[in-house]
């Protein structure tokens, strides 16, 4: 689910995982632009938030009451308090196709390539998947940090 974006900016609009075809069908049937409470809070929940502040945050970003937030309100919400993740999101999405594109490239070459020229493929694809391994473990030793000091006292 793809929680905001601006209007203009289609950084947030893309999938990290392209979905595959039997996905973005469900997706479409099950798609209606609006969220129940119980869909929000299946998607938000993070176990430190009651259900009782989740109810209070979707009802402020709906402001109308209703039991279906509309998507757009979601994602203008978000928008508003992107701050330094704007560059983040805005850099995950350019790094999303440039590894789709080089993926794509090996796809081509790859078989026709020399033993050296498939053994520098071989290695890069370990370095970037190593890489993103580390900026991962980095963001789970932030999340881990920021959720103790945001979890109630025992």
């Amino acid at each position: 689910m793809i929680i905001a974006a601006p209007k203009n900016d289609n950084y947030l609009s893309t999938s990290i995982i392209p979905p595959s075809e039997q996905e973005r069908e469900e997706d479409e049937r099950m798609y209606d632009g609006k969220l129940s409470f119980e869909e929000f809070k299946a998607y938000f929940s993070d176990g430190i938030l009651t259900t009782e502040e989740l109810q209070e945050l979707f009802y402020s970003i709906d402001g109308r009451q209703t039991n279906n937030l509309d998507t757009d309100k979601l994602s203008d919400y978000f928008s508003q308090h992107l701050g330094e993740y704007l560059n983040v999101l805005s850099a995950l999405e350019k790094l999303n196709v440039a590894i789709l594109n080089a993926m794509d490239k090996t796809k081509e070459e790859y078989q026709g390539s020399s033993v050296l020229g498939q053994f520098v493929t071989r290695f890069m694809l370990r370095e970037t998947s190593s890489q993103l391994l580390s900026l991962q473990m980095s963001l789970q030793c932030a999340m881990e940090a920021v959720e103790e000091q945001s979890s109630p006292a025992p």
